[in-house]
């Protein structure tokens, strides 16, 4: 529970991993590109096929990332936020006007 993430986790190790963190209450993203990862991407909470991924980790995936490395997954928070607020100002609005 310590821990901020895991890496080279063993394929049939992968979903179970997201699964015991889920049934302690975390939020899990989880990132992947091979067809092994899919069923870990599908349960997590946040599935991010990385570039280059199989379309069976695509498919399984919330998120797709176009460029190299993990960097644009904070630039898709960031405007995901921006939408949320965008959304909830509008919403609120609406509201107001009756």
């Amino acid at each position: 529970e310590a821990a901020d993430g895991f890496a080279q986790v063993m394929p049939k190790d992968k979903n179970l991993v997201v699964r015991a963190l889920q049934e302690r209450g975390f939020i899990v993203g989880m990132t992947g590109d091979g067809v092994n990862d899919a069923p870990a991407l599908q349960q997590a909470h946040i599935g991010v096929a990385v570039e280059g991924a199989t379309d069976a980790a695509r498919n399984a995936s919330d998120i797709i990332l176009t460029a190299e490395g993990l960097a644009p997954i904070a630039t898709a928070i960031v405007e995901s936020r921006k939408i949320f607020q965008r959304l909830n100002r509008h919403f609120r609005y609406c509201l107001a006007q009756g």
